[in-house]
């Protein structure tokens, strides 16, 4: 069982009765994670939302392009083929007091995007299955979070097209905006 006192630190639970407090706080495990830990992949399934306690998340997504290489051996002759690029591109950074992996309360509850620790972190992990049980017991508890998540996802949607239109400026210039 987790401090019911680390909560107050994260604003998605302020104003929460001390019972929805104590609730959460029971079924709440903190982890600690070394710098460089992946804590998941998009595309993974989500079962727990997690609360940074201490430390830095960075939030990216990879991108895969399929590039045709061609190897001029002799005029005649050329050998072709493709080779596939990744390229990270980090569009957030969770500090303490930020939730993230929201997409375990979200169907269809598969993650969009990667989180890795940037610091040794410690991690709160809440299971979503628990919260979506203590929400319907406490239905204007729950309300007022989910309105909060819901702001929580807006503003990551914003921090995500932000960087995407910006990487997209730097490859292609202002013309193909």
């Amino acid at each position: 069982m987790m401090e019911t006192t680390l909560l107050s630190d994260f604003p998605i639970f302020a104003g929460m009765p001390p019972e929805v407090f104590e609730a959460i706080a029971r079924d709440a495990v903190v982890r600690s994670h070394e710098a460089g830990s992946v804590l998941f992949e998009e595309g993974d399934m989500a079962s727990e939302l997690f609360g940074l306690l201490e430390g830095e998340v960075e939030l990216s997504i990879l991108f895969r392009d399929r590039v045709l290489k061609a190897d001029v051996r002799h005029e005649e002759y050329v050998h072709k083929r493709f080779e596939i690029i990744e390229t990270e591109l980090v569009f957030d950074t969770i500090e303490p007091g930020e939730i993230f992996a929201w997409s375990a309360l979200v169907a269809p509850h598969q993650l969009t995007s990667n989180a890795r620790c940037t610091q040794a972190s410690k991690v709160m992990a809440l299971p979503a299955g628990s919260l979506a049980d203590l929400f319907e017991q406490a239905p204007r508890s729950g309300s007022v979070f989910m309105q909060r998540l819901a702001g929580v996802i807006a503003q990551r949607l914003r921090h995500r097209t932000d960087k995407l239109v910006e990487s997209w400026y730097e490859a292609f210039g202002e013309e193909r905006l």
